[in-house]
C-alpha cells in the first residue's frame, strides 16, 4: 500500500506542475506583483522596470 501512496503524490505533483505551466506559460518574466507599491508612486515596476499601471503610455 505504501507504494501506491507514492504514485498518487507523484501523480498529483505532476498535474499541479501541468496545471501551473498551462496558466503561466505566456508571461515571461516576473509573473506576479509582490506589493511593493512603488508602481503606485511612479508608474515604473520594480520587477520588470517597465511603466504600468493608469500613467502608463501607449507604447509605439
Amino acid at each position: 500500500m505504501p507504494l501506491m501512496g507514492w504514485v498518487l503524490l507523484i501523480g498529483v505533483g505532476a498535474v499541479v506542475a501541468l496545471w501551473e505551466y498551462v496558466l503561466s506559460k505566456g508571461t515571461r518574466g516576473p509573473s506576479r506583483c509582490i506589493g511593493c507599491g512603488k508602481c503606485d508612486r511612479d508608474g515604473i515596476c520594480i520587477l520588470t522596470g517597465k511603466p504600468v499601471g493608469p500613467r502608463r503610455r501607449p507604447e509605439k
